[in-house]
């Protein structure tokens, strides 16, 4: 192991140094080595959480102007938790969610529920 994949690893406990908030706090952090021979360090892939059943949790109406940081901002009071709004929906666009005014989106409960 390198000096530096040594010290990414124990600086961080093997988890991934984001914030609290962040989509991926708490993640693990794995190493593989290309086929140059040069150690990488990565974040470990992050599964998304299944969403509540459609309808059983609360819903939003997109409106014009709307966008994802806004929302984050207006419902998980941190422009950066956008991301809870997305795995709700099960969507691989983020900004599809929020691109036609009058569709219907879930909300998540900010807990790794839908």
């Amino acid at each position: 192991m390198t000096d530096l994949t040594q010290y990414l690893l124990s600086n961080t406990d093997e988890t991934a140094d984001f914030t609290s908030t962040s989509r991926y706090a708490g993640a693990p952090l794995k190493v593989m080595t290309d086929s140059s021979g040069r150690e990488r360090v990565f974040v470990s892939r992050r599964f998304v959480p299944q969403p509540a059943e459609n309808g059983a949790g609360p819903m939003l109406l997109v409106r014009e102007g709307d966008r994802l940081d806004l929302l984050g901002a207006a419902y998980y009071a941190d422009a950066s938790a956008w991301w809870h709004i997305v795995d709700a929906n099960l969507i691989d666009y983020p900004q599809d969610l929020v691109a036609t005014p009058g569709r219907k989106i879930a909300l998540s409960t900010g807990n790794g529920e839908g």
